[in-house]
């Protein structure tokens, strides 16, 4: 038996790293009612290797059966021998016996599912799957009662759409029927503009009320799993490496450990963070509402640069970082290029970047495709697209497609770039020839949409979601 003293300015999360263990581990060890809440000189019994304290919650259970072993269990669900071995607490691979009951870790890589926004921590929004066909409407799920809220963003996974609504509730629904499986109130959210997007990860699903406190429920059935931070006005969470990562419209951003709650840190910066922050390369970035974007350590929230950049949500493309209009160096915070014409969130994917109708180079800014137009206004050489809401002929110019919004929800889906119009409608454009494959009416201007397989959910103005079948 170990016994550590804790040392001022220690958190939880630092303890389980010194020591090779996990938060969870030393919560259910000392049985610690909140994470955040231990002080200088307390004494917390650490955990050895192999005493098995009770599973974390969330992620997958497998009972071992006789020959298995950790490197093919591995193998099998996609995950690593490591990973298993720290989240079940195993001095060796070998120490796994018939009938013993192993967590195993969510693998990193989504698949086909939404789980957060921008599907994935460097916020993306590529999908790895092209529609095999325009949609069709398949389904609705409106506000209970609707609050005047905007609704957030949807995410899916395991099945599910999780969502929040004009009533200000979050709702999970079933991906094929929008039958709803299990709903949490946010009441802070009542007066608020909007709802954040929530995030999926390992089982759990992460809530940011505006103006509350950050929530986990366990995915499939909503019973509430922790809750932490209240008032700190955070936004749309991402989930990596076992930790959420959020803006903080009181100003910084801050990370908590997945499966607790527990601060790993808080960095304060110089303003709110109230739009989406992206990971990458080993750090968080966030654009404050003073017009900064940040790099700050992803483990640590150590600052390591910040520059000038445009109002807009960032998104991590390997070497650049990219917000708004301009692109910086990842590890320097040198601006790379600068296009003030092109406002709004862009999906990355290789060395292209991707805004509403519009294509440049990652690495230049340069152009790589006309410019979207006006519905109806032909560009040199080609002939306009018709209307948003007609059917295409699948040969029509994508540079007409329908006059995209500053801002307008968008994302990458396999070979198309899908993106919604001011008419309202959903536009499917070829990606290699920008070319119109489709045009589909929407109901109410959309605020949202993510990608499953063959769906596609597209939260609306009028604080519904809408679900289009793809395939």
């Amino acid at each position: 038996m170990v016994f550590y003293f804790v040392q001022p300015g220690e958190t939880l999360f630092a303890i389980a790293r010194r020591y090779r263990t996990t938060v969870h581990a030393l919560v259910t060890a000392n049985r610690l009612k909140d994470p955040n809440a231990i002080s200088p000189g307390q004494a917390l019994l650490i955990p050895r290797p192999g005493e098995r304290p009770s599973p974390p919650p969330g992620g997958l259970v497998h009972r071992v059966r006789a020959g298995e072993t950790a490197m093919a269990l591995a193998a099998r669900y996609g995950t690593t021998v490591k990973a298993i071995m720290l989240a079940n607490q195993l001095a060796h691979p070998e120490f796994i016996a018939p009938g013993q009951r192993l967590v195993i870790p969510e693998p990193p890589e989504p698949g086909a599912d939404w789980p957060m926004l921008g599907r994935v921590p460097s916020r993306a929004a590529d999908g790895p799957a092209t529609p095999a066909a325009p949609p069709t409407h398949r389904w609705t799920r409106r506000a209970a009662k609707p609050a005047g809220v905007r609704p957030s963003a949807p995410v899916t996974r395991y099945g599910l759409v999780y969502v929040g609504l004009g009533d200000g509730i979050y709702y999970a629904l079933d991906q094929w029927t929008g039958a709803v499986r299990w709903k949490v109130d946010a009441p802070a959210a009542r007066d608020a503009s909007a709802l954040p997007a929530p995030a999926v990860y390992d089982g759990l699903v992460y809530f940011c009320e505006p103006g509350g406190p950050m929530r986990a429920v366990d995915a499939r059935t909503g019973d509430a799993v922790w809750q932490v931070l209240p008032g700190e006005d955070l936004g749309s969470p991402l989930a990596a490496d076992g930790i959420l990562y959020c803006g903080s419209g009181r100003g910084g951003a801050l990370a908590v450990e997945a499966k607790t709650g527990a601060l790993v840190w808080k960095a304060p910066l110089d303003g709110p963070v109230t739009r989406p922050v992206a990971l990458g390369d080993g750090m968080l970035f966030a654009v404050t509402e003073a017009g900064t974007l940040w790099a700050v350590d992803a483990l640590t929230g150590t600052v390591r640069w910040q520059a000038e950049a445009a109002p807009s949500a960032p998104v991590f493309a390997e070497l650049l970082v990219v917000a708004g209009g301009r692109a910086f160096d990842a590890l320097t915070g040198e601006l790379v290029w600068s296009r003030p014409d092109l406002p709004g969130t862009p999906a990355v994917r290789g060395e292209a970047v991707c805004y509403p109708g519009r294509w440049v180079d990652l690495f230049t800014g340069e152009a790589v495709a006309e410019p979207c137009k006006a519905a109806g206004t032909p560009s040199a050489g080609a002939e306009p697209c018709k209307a948003a809401g007609t059917p295409s002929a699948g040969a029509e110019p994508c540079n007409a497609a329908g006059a995209p919004p500053a801002g307008a929800a968008h994302l990458l889906a396999g070979d198309l770039h899908l993106w919604a119009t001011q008419e309202p409608a959903l536009v499917g454009c070829d990606g290699a020839s920008r070319r119109l494959r489709w045009s589909v009416p929407l109901p109410a201007p959309a605020v949202a949409m993510a990608l499953a397989g063959g769906w596609v959910f597209v939260t609306l103005g009028d604080g519904a979601l809408a679900a289009y079948r793809t395939a």
